[in-house]
């Protein structure tokens, strides 16, 4: 079972939250991603927040729903967004997807990123999803998927990522110690659909993107 937890950054498509919505889930709003969800008349499992940033409309509208609602003090020591994945946590999924996590508020891209290195914590496969990308964290080698000749991006992060090694991409490596902020394995491209990463030790973010 995996958790779909809509936030309040930039607003996803009706597809992308349509396609995630494909299988069976628990849909739970983080305060104002309840708004993006009320544009398509989607009502979720769970809305939880503080309520500081969500349409009154809207709060009112899912209220009469019988969506089950969790407030808290908007004095928190937990984000809207991962207040949702504890939730998450609490119903005992094994994957969540993040959207409406990304956008203007680069201090709350940053926060959700992070939550992608606490799912790793919690061994909870998980990603953030926009419209032009998906995130992913990883801390083990692994293959990534992708279309042929799309563009993908690693980049180190909280520490170095040790012998790095990328087998089928148009730009392969070899061995490589990856410093957080090095940008030589950005704007990569998949030569077939998969893509084999190895590597001894670090985290790296995985950031598939189409323009």
């Amino acid at each position: 079972m995996k958790a779909v937890i809509v936030s309040g950054g930039a607003s996803p498509s009706m597809e992308l939250i349509k396609n995630e919505l494909e299988e069976p889930c628990f849909l739970i709003c983080a305060d104002s991603g309840a708004n993006h969800l009320y544009k398509y008349k989607i009502v979720p499992d769970y809305l939880i927040g503080d309520f500081d940033s969500i349409d009154e409309e809207v709060f009112d509208y899912f209220a009469k729903k019988g969506c089950i609602i969790e407030r808290y003090p908007k004095e928190k020591d937990y984000t809207d967004t991962e207040l949702a994945l504890l939730k998450a946590k609490e119903l005992k999924v094994s994957k969540v997807i993040f959207l409406g996590c990304t956008g203007s508020r680069l201090d709350h891209t940053l926060s959700n990123l992070g939550l992608l290195l606490k799912c790793l914590t919690l061994k909870l496969e998980a990603c953030i999803k926009d419209n032009n990308n998906i995130i992913n964290m990883i801390n083990c080698s692994t293959e990534i998927i992708g279309e042929t000749n799309s563009n993908f991006s690693l980049l180190a992060y909280n520490e170095p990522v040790v012998d790095l090694t990328i087998y089928g991409a148009k730009y392969n490596l070899n061995s490589y110690y990856l410093k957080v902020g090095d940008g030589l394995t950005v704007s990569n491209e998949f030569l077939k659909n998969k893509v084999k990463i190895t590597f001894k030790s670090g985290t790296l973010l995985v950031i598939r993107s189409v323009d």
